[in-house]
């Protein structure tokens, strides 16, 4: 959505948000927000949990497990994760709008 901030999108102050949950329990979002957090789409999201490259935890047995995700632990993975040049834009705008 042009014109719409990322926080606007996910409804929350990302920053505040990660400020506040490193010194309580951090709750887990869903794949929709976890995707949207990571600007991309939910089936990309997926490929990279199910091929082990990101942070996530698996709910339930089998072949439809739920997966959540902890915003500190993607912003962690985006910080020293991702490091390929195709990347360096999405890099610099996380790095921009935190």
């Amino acid at each position: 959505m042009k014109g719409v901030t990322l926080e606007e999108q996910m409804g929350v102050n990302v920053q505040n948000t990660i400020s506040h949950f490193s010194n309580a329990s951090e709750p887990f979002v869903n794949v929709e927000r976890a995707a949207t957090f990571l600007s991309m789409t939910r089936k990309t999201l997926l490929r990279l949990v199910r091929k082990g490259s990101i942070p996530a935890h698996g709910i339930g047995d089998g072949r439809k497990k739920m997966w959540r995700f902890r915003i500190s632990e993607l912003d962690q993975w985006m910080q020293t994760e991702v490091t390929s040049g195709s990347d360096e834009g999405r890099i610099q705008e996380r790095k921009n709008f935190l």
